[in-house]
């Protein structure tokens, strides 16, 4: 687990090779861990603050600030390992990881779109390009003989 986060912050703008699925999962698992310490120290810290000075409206904006802030620097930080990741994670399954684009540019701007509001048949092909994007990541490596 923790070689495989070290490997994660080793390989930052390695594009090329391959992660094996266990390597992407732990690294994806740590990190959500990482976001939920920083959402739960700072939104603790804002409650208890809130609730102690009893100026909920301020103390609770501050700190809420603060861990948005660390939030935001840790993604800045992890981003681009993060798309090297993916990249070599897709390469390891056997798909061009150029089919990223598809698996998570396509639904990026789709559901920013208006279309995506008006449209079921718009969410719907977000949700099988989505759940393609997924299966990808769950594939075993493909045999390098």
């Amino acid at each position: 687990m923790i070689k495989a986060y070290k490997q994660f912050w080793k390989n930052y703008f390695n594009f090329t090779g391959v992660s094996t699925r266990s390597e992407f999962w732990w690294v994806f698992l740590i990190n959500s861990i990482i976001y939920a310490v920083f959402a739960l120290a700072f939104g603790g810290v804002a409650v208890a603050t809130s609730f102690a000075t009893g100026h909920a409206d301020k103390s609770f904006g501050i700190a809420a600030l603060i861990g948005i802030a660390v939030c935001i620097l840790y993604w800045i930080a992890s981003v681009i390992p993060t798309i090297s990741l993916y990249f070599r994670r897709y390469r390891d399954a056997g798909v061009t990881p150029w089919f990223l684009l598809i698996t998570y540019g396509v639904p990026a701007v789709l559901t920013r779109s208006n279309l995506y509001e008006k449209y079921v048949l718009v969410q719907t092909l977000v949700l099988i390009i989505s759940i393609i994007g997924f299966i990808i990541l769950v594939m075993p490596s493909k045999d390098r003989k």
